[in-house]
Protein backbone atom coordinates (compact mmCIF):
# COMPACT_ATOMS: atom_id res chain seq x y z
CA UNK A 1 0.00 0.00 0.00
CA UNK A 2 1.57 3.52 -1.13
CA UNK A 3 2.06 5.96 1.53
CA UNK A 4 -0.41 8.50 0.73
CA UNK A 5 -3.36 5.56 1.12
CA UNK A 6 -1.72 4.83 4.06
CA UNK A 7 -2.06 8.77 5.63
CA UNK A 8 -5.03 9.20 4.15
CA UNK A 9 -6.51 6.12 5.92
CA UNK A 10 -5.24 6.90 9.28
CA UNK A 11 -4.87 10.49 9.56
CA UNK A 12 -8.67 11.06 9.78
CA UNK A 13 -8.97 8.05 12.32
CA UNK A 14 -6.15 8.52 14.64
CA UNK A 15 -7.83 9.84 17.35
CA UNK A 16 -10.21 6.70 17.52
CA UNK A 17 -7.79 4.16 17.16
CA UNK A 18 -5.82 5.79 20.15
CA UNK A 19 -8.73 6.23 22.35
CA UNK A 20 -9.90 2.56 21.84
CA UNK A 21 -6.49 0.76 22.46
CA UNK A 22 -6.77 2.92 25.55
CA UNK A 23 -9.78 1.60 26.56
CA UNK A 24 -8.66 -1.89 26.24
CA UNK A 25 -5.90 -0.63 28.65
CA UNK A 26 -7.58 0.29 32.02
CA UNK A 27 -7.74 3.84 29.90
CA UNK A 28 -4.71 4.36 29.31
CA UNK A 29 -2.29 3.73 26.34
CA UNK A 30 1.26 3.09 28.31
CA UNK A 31 4.26 4.56 26.38
CA UNK A 32 7.77 5.08 27.14
CA UNK A 33 10.17 7.43 25.23
CA UNK A 34 13.65 6.00 26.11
CA UNK A 35 16.38 8.48 25.04
CA UNK A 36 19.68 6.87 24.14
CA UNK A 37 22.87 8.44 22.09
CA UNK A 38 21.45 11.25 20.63
CA UNK A 39 20.45 15.32 20.94
CA UNK A 40 16.78 14.83 20.64
CA UNK A 41 16.16 16.00 17.13
CA UNK A 42 13.61 13.74 16.61
CA UNK A 43 11.82 14.87 19.82
CA UNK A 44 12.00 18.43 18.48
CA UNK A 45 10.52 16.56 14.94
CA UNK A 46 7.69 15.06 16.95
CA UNK A 47 6.51 18.30 18.07
CA UNK A 48 6.23 19.89 14.26
CA UNK A 49 3.83 16.72 13.60
CA UNK A 50 0.61 17.55 12.29
CA UNK A 51 -1.48 14.11 11.68
CA UNK A 52 -2.15 14.69 14.81
CA UNK A 53 -0.75 17.43 16.88
CA UNK A 54 1.48 16.16 19.40
CA UNK A 55 0.38 17.32 22.09
CA UNK A 56 -3.60 16.67 20.97
CA UNK A 57 -2.30 13.18 20.71
CA UNK A 58 -0.88 12.78 24.33
CA UNK A 59 -3.45 14.59 26.08
CA UNK A 60 -6.86 13.93 24.30
CA UNK A 61 -5.79 10.83 22.37
CA UNK A 62 -5.68 9.12 26.56
CA UNK A 63 -2.04 8.15 26.05
CA UNK A 64 -0.15 8.12 29.11
CA UNK A 65 3.53 9.02 28.14
CA UNK A 66 4.93 7.51 31.41
CA UNK A 67 8.39 9.02 30.58
CA UNK A 68 9.48 11.27 27.91
CA UNK A 69 12.22 13.26 29.72
CA UNK A 70 12.81 16.38 26.94
CA UNK A 71 9.85 17.12 27.43
CA UNK A 72 9.43 16.61 31.39
CA UNK A 73 9.12 20.19 31.89
CA UNK A 74 5.92 22.40 33.38
CA UNK A 75 5.27 22.99 30.30
CA UNK A 76 4.26 20.53 29.07
CA UNK A 77 2.00 18.38 31.84
CA UNK A 78 1.17 14.88 30.56
CA UNK A 79 0.33 14.33 33.63
CA UNK A 80 3.92 14.47 35.21
CA UNK A 81 3.41 17.57 37.24
CA UNK A 82 0.36 16.84 38.50
CA UNK A 83 2.07 13.13 39.65
CA UNK A 84 4.93 15.15 40.71
CA UNK A 85 7.80 13.75 38.53
CA UNK A 86 9.26 17.02 36.93
CA UNK A 87 11.98 17.55 39.54
CA UNK A 88 15.41 16.32 39.64
CA UNK A 89 15.28 13.23 42.12
CA UNK A 90 11.64 12.20 40.94
CA UNK A 91 11.92 12.36 37.26
CA UNK A 92 12.72 8.97 36.55
CA UNK A 93 10.85 7.48 38.82
CA UNK A 94 8.12 6.56 36.20
CA UNK A 95 11.18 4.70 33.90
CA UNK A 96 12.38 3.03 36.67
CA UNK A 97 8.95 1.54 37.99
CA UNK A 98 8.65 0.43 33.94
CA UNK A 99 12.20 -1.43 33.68
CA UNK A 100 12.46 -2.93 37.13
CA UNK A 101 8.71 -3.01 38.68
CA UNK A 102 5.36 -3.72 37.62
CA UNK A 103 4.06 -0.57 35.47
CA UNK A 104 3.45 -1.77 32.08
CA UNK A 105 4.67 -0.52 28.68
CA UNK A 106 2.67 -1.19 25.86
CA UNK A 107 4.57 0.53 23.45
CA UNK A 108 8.90 1.63 23.85
CA UNK A 109 9.80 4.34 21.87
CA UNK A 110 13.97 4.91 21.41
CA UNK A 111 15.43 7.58 20.19
CA UNK A 112 18.95 7.64 20.08
CA UNK A 113 21.73 5.18 19.64
CA UNK A 114 22.47 2.46 22.24
CA UNK A 115 26.12 2.73 23.29
CA UNK A 116 26.91 -1.03 24.53
CA UNK A 117 30.90 -0.72 24.77
CA UNK A 118 32.74 -1.05 28.06
CA UNK A 119 34.85 1.76 29.44
CA UNK A 120 37.63 1.45 31.34
CA UNK A 121 36.96 0.45 34.77
CA UNK A 122 33.05 0.04 33.69
CA UNK A 123 30.77 -2.31 32.65
CA UNK A 124 28.94 -3.07 29.42
CA UNK A 125 26.92 0.14 28.17
CA UNK A 126 28.18 2.55 30.92
CA UNK A 127 29.17 5.36 28.12
CA UNK A 128 25.50 6.01 29.22
CA UNK A 129 23.63 6.37 31.96
CA UNK A 130 20.19 7.09 32.50
CA UNK A 131 18.86 8.08 36.25
CA UNK A 132 19.76 5.68 39.10
CA UNK A 133 18.12 2.61 40.56
CA UNK A 134 18.12 1.48 44.24
CA UNK A 135 21.40 3.75 44.52
CA UNK A 136 23.35 2.92 41.82
CA UNK A 137 23.83 4.30 37.82
CA UNK A 138 21.23 3.15 35.24
CA UNK A 139 22.94 2.59 31.98
CA UNK A 140 20.59 2.98 29.02
CA UNK A 141 21.73 -0.08 27.75
CA UNK A 142 20.67 -2.10 30.67
CA UNK A 143 17.42 -0.17 30.45
CA UNK A 144 16.68 -0.62 26.87
CA UNK A 145 17.24 -4.62 27.59
CA UNK A 146 14.48 -4.18 30.54
CA UNK A 147 11.90 -1.87 28.62
CA UNK A 148 12.46 -3.79 25.59
CA UNK A 149 11.56 -7.42 26.84
CA UNK A 150 8.12 -6.52 27.94
CA UNK A 151 7.02 -4.21 25.36
CA UNK A 152 4.04 -4.60 23.16
CA UNK A 153 5.89 -3.48 20.90
CA UNK A 154 9.60 -1.05 20.33
CA UNK A 155 9.67 1.60 17.56
CA UNK A 156 13.38 2.73 16.90
CA UNK A 157 12.65 6.31 16.22
CA UNK A 158 15.19 8.24 13.93
CA UNK A 159 18.25 7.00 12.27
CA UNK A 160 20.33 7.20 15.63
CA UNK A 161 17.85 4.13 16.96
CA UNK A 162 17.09 2.70 13.48
CA UNK A 163 20.48 2.00 11.75
CA UNK A 164 23.60 3.54 14.26
CA UNK A 165 23.35 7.57 12.74
CA UNK A 166 26.34 9.95 13.30
CA UNK A 167 27.12 8.40 17.12
CA UNK A 168 27.60 4.83 15.14
CA UNK A 169 30.04 5.92 12.61
CA UNK A 170 33.60 5.01 11.62
CA UNK A 171 35.38 5.71 14.67
CA UNK A 172 33.15 5.80 17.31
CA UNK A 173 35.18 4.28 20.57
CA UNK A 174 31.52 3.61 22.39
CA UNK A 175 30.26 0.81 20.44
CA UNK A 176 27.32 2.66 19.31
CA UNK A 177 25.00 0.13 17.42
CA UNK A 178 21.12 -0.17 15.98
CA UNK A 179 18.62 -0.82 18.57
CA UNK A 180 18.04 -4.25 16.87
CA UNK A 181 21.36 -5.19 16.98
CA UNK A 182 22.27 -4.14 20.96
CA UNK A 183 19.11 -6.27 21.44
CA UNK A 184 21.17 -8.74 19.43
CA UNK A 185 23.72 -8.56 21.53
CA UNK A 186 22.13 -8.78 24.60
CA UNK A 187 20.06 -11.76 23.73
CA UNK A 188 16.78 -10.26 24.28
CA UNK A 189 13.99 -11.25 22.48
CA UNK A 190 11.02 -8.98 21.31
CA UNK A 191 6.91 -9.63 21.34
CA UNK A 192 7.10 -8.27 17.91
CA UNK A 193 9.19 -7.45 15.09
CA UNK A 194 11.43 -3.96 16.03
CA UNK A 195 10.16 -1.30 13.72
CA UNK A 196 12.68 1.17 12.23
CA UNK A 197 11.69 4.88 11.33
CA UNK A 198 14.69 6.21 9.69
CA UNK A 199 15.34 9.92 9.36
CA UNK A 200 17.73 12.55 10.86
CA UNK A 201 15.38 13.37 12.20
CA UNK A 202 12.06 10.73 11.49
CA UNK A 203 9.13 12.39 10.18
CA UNK A 204 6.72 13.13 12.74
CA UNK A 205 3.32 12.16 10.74
CA UNK A 206 5.11 8.65 9.72
CA UNK A 207 5.55 8.01 13.59
CA UNK A 208 2.35 8.74 14.48
CA UNK A 209 0.86 7.02 11.98
CA UNK A 210 3.29 3.88 12.60
CA UNK A 211 2.17 3.97 16.36
CA UNK A 212 -1.20 3.59 15.67
CA UNK A 213 -1.07 1.53 13.34
CA UNK A 214 0.37 -1.16 16.39
CA UNK A 215 -1.87 0.34 19.07
CA UNK A 216 -4.80 -0.44 16.60
CA UNK A 217 -3.40 -4.09 16.10
CA UNK A 218 -1.88 -3.82 12.89
CA UNK A 219 1.72 -5.17 12.37
CA UNK A 220 3.36 -2.82 9.62
CA UNK A 221 4.35 -4.04 6.33
CA UNK A 222 8.03 -3.95 6.93
CA UNK A 223 11.04 -4.31 4.61
CA UNK A 224 14.18 -6.61 4.93
CA UNK A 225 15.14 -3.88 7.36
CA UNK A 226 12.39 -3.03 9.93
CA UNK A 227 11.09 -0.29 7.88
CA UNK A 228 7.61 0.39 7.28
CA UNK A 229 7.23 -0.18 3.56
CA UNK A 230 4.45 2.60 3.12
CA UNK A 231 7.24 5.10 3.51
CA UNK A 232 10.31 3.34 2.53
CA UNK A 233 9.69 1.65 -0.24
CA UNK A 234 9.82 4.70 -3.35
CA UNK A 235 13.72 5.94 -4.08
CA UNK A 236 13.73 9.72 -3.51
CA UNK A 237 15.14 10.34 -7.03
CA UNK A 238 12.13 8.64 -8.79
CA UNK A 239 9.55 11.66 -7.43
CA UNK A 240 12.35 14.26 -7.02
CA UNK A 241 10.95 17.77 -8.50
CA UNK A 242 14.34 18.12 -10.62
CA UNK A 243 14.34 13.92 -11.86
CA UNK A 244 13.06 16.18 -15.45
CA UNK A 245 16.31 17.78 -15.41
CA UNK A 246 17.73 14.35 -15.03
CA UNK A 247 16.32 12.81 -17.92
CA UNK A 248 17.29 16.13 -19.85
CA UNK A 249 20.66 15.97 -18.79
CA UNK A 250 20.55 19.23 -16.87
CA UNK A 251 23.29 19.13 -13.96
CA UNK A 252 23.71 21.75 -11.20
CA UNK A 253 26.81 22.90 -11.05
CA UNK A 254 26.45 25.13 -7.95
CA UNK A 255 23.41 24.96 -5.21
CA UNK A 256 21.27 28.25 -6.28
CA UNK A 257 20.85 26.57 -9.29
CA UNK A 258 16.74 26.37 -9.60
CA UNK A 259 15.94 23.64 -11.66
CA UNK A 260 18.98 21.38 -12.19
CA UNK A 261 19.85 18.19 -10.83
CA UNK A 262 22.09 17.64 -8.18
CA UNK A 263 23.33 14.49 -8.94
CA UNK A 264 26.71 16.07 -9.97
CA UNK A 265 27.07 18.07 -6.52
CA UNK A 266 26.87 14.94 -4.81
CA UNK A 267 22.82 14.39 -3.92
CA UNK A 268 21.98 11.07 -2.35
CA UNK A 269 18.42 10.78 -3.40
CA UNK A 270 19.57 8.03 -6.14
CA UNK A 271 20.62 5.62 -3.14
CA UNK A 272 17.73 6.80 -0.23
CA UNK A 273 14.71 5.10 -0.06
CA UNK A 274 11.97 7.56 1.73
CA UNK A 275 8.69 8.94 1.30
CA UNK A 276 9.63 12.74 1.52
CA UNK A 277 9.02 13.46 -1.74
CA UNK A 278 5.86 12.63 -1.58
CA UNK A 279 4.37 13.32 2.00
CA UNK A 280 6.90 16.40 2.24
CA UNK A 281 8.06 18.11 5.60
CA UNK A 282 6.29 20.97 7.61
CA UNK A 283 2.77 19.87 6.98
CA UNK A 284 3.41 18.80 3.47
CA UNK A 285 5.41 22.39 2.90
CA UNK A 286 8.76 20.70 1.24
CA UNK A 287 11.33 19.01 1.45
CA UNK A 288 15.27 18.64 0.88
CA UNK A 289 15.66 18.72 -3.09
CA UNK A 290 12.57 21.38 -3.26
CA UNK A 291 14.06 23.94 -0.79
CA UNK A 292 17.07 24.07 -2.41
CA UNK A 293 19.75 21.89 -1.19
CA UNK A 294 20.58 18.03 -1.94
CA UNK A 295 19.79 15.43 -0.53
CA UNK A 296 22.03 13.73 2.04
CA UNK A 297 20.83 10.21 2.22
CA UNK A 298 19.70 10.92 6.31
CA UNK A 299 17.54 7.75 5.45
CA UNK A 300 20.13 5.73 4.24
CA UNK A 301 21.22 2.88 6.48
CA UNK A 302 24.83 3.88 6.04
CA UNK A 303 24.65 7.53 6.74
CA UNK A 304 26.93 9.46 7.72
CA UNK A 305 29.17 6.63 6.41
CA UNK A 306 29.75 5.13 2.47
CA UNK A 307 28.01 5.79 0.38
CA UNK A 308 26.51 9.02 1.68
CA UNK A 309 29.88 10.27 2.33
CA UNK A 310 31.65 12.38 1.64
CA UNK A 311 28.54 14.35 1.35
CA UNK A 312 29.38 16.25 -2.00
CA UNK A 313 31.06 13.77 -3.91
CA UNK A 314 29.11 12.26 -6.71
CA UNK A 315 26.98 8.99 -6.19
CA UNK A 316 29.14 6.34 -7.62
CA UNK A 317 26.58 3.36 -8.70
CA UNK A 318 26.03 4.68 -11.64
CA UNK A 319 25.77 1.40 -14.50
CA UNK A 320 26.43 2.71 -18.15
CA UNK A 321 24.45 2.28 -21.33
CA UNK A 322 25.91 2.11 -24.72
CA UNK A 323 28.75 3.98 -23.66
CA UNK A 324 26.62 6.34 -21.55
CA UNK A 325 26.69 7.50 -17.63
CA UNK A 326 25.87 10.35 -15.43
CA UNK A 327 28.89 12.49 -17.20
CA UNK A 328 27.76 11.75 -20.86
CA UNK A 329 24.35 11.63 -20.51
CA UNK A 330 23.83 15.65 -20.70
CA UNK A 331 25.58 15.19 -24.60
CA UNK A 332 22.96 12.12 -25.03
CA UNK A 333 20.35 14.62 -24.23
CA UNK A 334 20.76 16.26 -27.92
CA UNK A 335 20.09 12.91 -29.71
CA UNK A 336 17.21 11.67 -28.28
CA UNK A 337 15.02 11.92 -24.99
CA UNK A 338 14.20 8.27 -25.19
CA UNK A 339 18.16 7.11 -24.90
CA UNK A 340 18.07 9.33 -21.72
CA UNK A 341 15.02 7.80 -20.17
CA UNK A 342 16.51 4.23 -21.10
CA UNK A 343 19.59 5.26 -19.18
CA UNK A 344 17.58 6.19 -16.19
CA UNK A 345 15.18 2.88 -16.59
CA UNK A 346 18.80 1.01 -16.52
CA UNK A 347 19.73 3.11 -13.33
CA UNK A 348 16.99 1.76 -11.34
CA UNK A 349 16.76 -1.24 -12.47
CA UNK A 350 20.50 -2.37 -11.71
CA UNK A 351 20.50 -0.07 -8.53
CA UNK A 352 17.02 -2.10 -7.42
CA UNK A 353 18.89 -5.06 -8.08
CA UNK A 354 21.79 -4.21 -6.39
CA UNK A 355 19.69 -2.55 -3.00
CA UNK A 356 20.23 -5.38 -0.51
CA UNK A 357 23.67 -5.49 -0.34
CA UNK A 358 25.05 -1.95 -1.73
CA UNK A 359 22.89 0.43 -1.83
CA UNK A 360 20.87 -0.75 1.19
CA UNK A 361 22.77 -2.26 3.24
CA UNK A 362 23.40 -1.59 7.06
CA UNK A 363 27.12 -0.09 7.76
CA UNK A 364 29.00 -3.24 8.62
CA UNK A 365 32.21 -1.12 9.98
CA UNK A 366 32.12 1.42 12.24
CA UNK A 367 29.88 0.21 14.64
CA UNK A 368 32.42 -1.41 17.47
CA UNK A 369 35.51 1.13 16.58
Amino acid sequence: MGVSAVVSMYAGDIANVFAQSAKANDGKVHLIWLPLGGDTGCTVSMLQASNPNLIDAVTDLQVSADFWQALMTPDYDFGWVSAGYTSEDKAHVPLMNAAFGNAPVDVLVVEGTPQIGTPPGGSPGDYCWIGEYNGKPASGYQLLQKLAAKAGWVVAVGQCSSFGGIPAGKGNLTQAVPVTKALKAAGVTTKNPVVNIAGCPAHPDWTLVTLASVLQGFTPELDELGRPKAFFSSIIHDNCPRRGAYDMGQFAQSFDDPVGCYWKLGCKGPITNSSCAVTKWNSGTSFCTQSGPMCWGCMHPNFPDSPTSPFFNQVELTPTFLGLNVDTVAEAAGIGTAVVLGVHAVHHAMTSKKKTDQTETPRTKGESQ
